[in-house]
């Protein structure tokens, strides 16, 4: 397993390194941060989807482990439901200006909205892969919790007057 992350990494450098050999040929401008930060997601990228293998893989071979799942169901169910109180925050407490606990439970709610896609899919594939009913159940439930939260980002994005 740590041979597929060294991979990964590895993967990662090679396209930093390609990445910035075909910026260099591009005619010079003044933003250079802004090449970085593509840069950046573009290494994280291939990183991740690279990375991605050996931990499905690890996570296979744990299936045996039941303990570890239903930790891991729980912490994602829990986790969704923080998310989705997260989201729905603004109903009840629509200032969060001068409350730091609020404008943090705010940014949970944004990285909710930004990630649904990918803790819904991070939830189906530990849901296919979870080796006990309970678990499987409690990750179906936090994939239900992610969908609506999904809706409530549509609503947010598509109906601008619309409230959450």
């Amino acid at each position: 397993m740590c041979a597929g992350y060294l991979v990964a990494i590895a993967a990662a450098g090679v396209a930093g390194h390609l990445y910035d050999a075909r910026l260099a040929k591009l005619p010079y401008d003044t933003s250079g941060g802004m090449y970085a930060g593509g840069e950046l997601l573009f290494v994280l990228a291939v990183f991740l989807g690279i990375a991605l293998v050996p931990t499905l893989l690890g996570l296979w071979f744990l299936r045996g482990n039941r303990t570890l799942w239903q930790v891991v169901a729980i912490v994602s169910i829990v986790f969704a439901g923080a998310g989705l109180l997260a989201v729905l925050m603004p109903l009840l407490a629509p200032d969060t200006h001068g409350h730091p606990v609020l404008q943090l439970v705010s940014l949970l709610a944004l990285a909710q909205l930004l990630g649904m896609p990918l803790w819904t899919v991070g939830f189906v594939l530990f849901a296919f892969l979870a080796p006990t009913r309970l678990a499987r159940r409690l990750l179906i439930a936090a994939i239900g919790i992610e969908l609506v939260i999904g809706v409530c980002a549509a609503l947010h994005w598509f109906l601008p007057g619309f409230r959450i």
